[in-house]
């Protein structure tokens, strides 16, 4: 199950079950306070039956004095369990207290708890189990409409490759008759649509293998050479050594280039780019816009503004993951940004 998957099953579950399980405990409260009042009605009743004959052992007797607050054939709470009052024999100023034992009443009101759990729990696992039901049926639609885009996707990517590739083709065979302006504009905006060609084609990776020799500092050089072209404005500037690593190139390679687009993209007019390598970290910093929220920039379709897909960010992240590349982001707006890759 996809992230987004997760989070949108996991949502609806717990929703759901949350609701159920609020309405159940007003049901079940009112229930309990219900039934406790029977109890306590049935228990008054024995002892208005025990006042005739006194015979009912699980009662206690004693005489008191007429009290006017006390209201007759009425259970109350007392310090030794439940009492209730009725009018004496005979006559004079003096009411009869029946007294039903704490520890008994205690024994009762225990039993009553005890199947009440037990059918609490029972309800808890139905719930559950229809918590469950409704969140995997809940999510049917999505992953159908996902499958479709997906799919729609697929073709998308197979359709752009065609054309991008022969684009390049075209604008090389045409450096050879001579080498113009215009011939190098169309080169940069066929290597940009190859480029994204790239990163649709690695929306949904399977897998990568991570066995090859990457030259990190090549890759570097080989992106800015390009953006240069397209961002003339954009100052890099370069503190890089030689770094290998065991990795997958054409992921490494996507990796930066999302990152060294977007620190371009998003710059200043005259803004910088710094790019350094220390041990197995490199650090890409710009004097851009920033980010307004750190958290939700690799969430895919994620976008602070209108340019872009908004899949960039999300790619990287999820190639990290994969590649076991440790990624960090540093972010204020009107400052820059700073992205933070940690190879293994």
């Amino acid at each position: 199950m996809k992230n987004y998957e997760k989070k949108s099953f996991f949502t609806s579950f717990f929703l759901f079950f949350i609701t159920l399980i609020i309405l159940s405990s007003i049901v079940l409260y009112m229930y309990h306070e219900d039934k406790v009042k029977d109890i306590k009605q049935n228990i008054l009743y024995q002892m208005k039956d025990y006042t005739f004959d006194f015979k009912n052992k699980m009662f206690s007797l004693d005489i008191i004095e007429n009290d006017t607050n006390k209201q007759l054939f009425k259970i109350y709470d007392c310090k030794e369990g439940l009492c209730a009052y009725f009018e004496a024999p005979s006559t004079g100023p003096y009411l009869l207290k029946v007294v039903y034992d704490k520890k008994k009443y205690e024994k009762l009101y225990n039993e009553f708890l005890i199947k009440t759990f037990k059918f609490s729990i029972v309800i808890f696992f139905l719930l559950l189990i229809i918590s469950l039901g409704f969140a995997i049926y809940s999510l049917r639609p999505m992953k159908e409409a996902l499958h479709l885009l997906e799919d729609f996707l697929k073709d998308l990517i197979h359709d752009l490759n065609t054309p991008a590739t022969s684009i390049l083709l075209n604008s090389r065979l045409l450096r050879k008759r001579g080498d113009f302006e215009e011939i190098e504009r169309i080169e940069l905006s066929a290597k940009t649509i190859s480029s994204l060609y790239k990163n649709l084609e690695l929306i949904t990776p399977n897998s990568i293998t991570k066995d090859e020799s990457v030259f990190v500092e090549e890759l570097i050089n080989k992106k800015i050479e390009v953006l240069h072209k397209i961002y003339p404005n954009i100052e890099f500037i370069k503190n890089l050594k030689n770094l290998e690593i065991k990795n997958n190139t054409n992921a490494v390679e996507r990796i930066i280039d999302n990152i060294l687009t977007n620190a371009c993209k998003y710059n200043k007019k005259k803004g910088q780019v710094i790019i350094s390598i220390k041990n197995q970290t490199l650090i890409i910093k710009d004097t851009g816009i920033g980010i307004k929220n750190t958290k939700k920039v690799f969430q895919r379709y994620y976008k602070e503004n209108e340019t872009g897909l908004g899949i960039g960010l999300s790619i990287v992240k999820q190639l990290c993951d994969t590649l076991d590349i440790k990624i960090s982001i540093e972010s204020k707006e009107a400052e820059g940004t700073q992205v933070k890759l940690v190879f293994p």
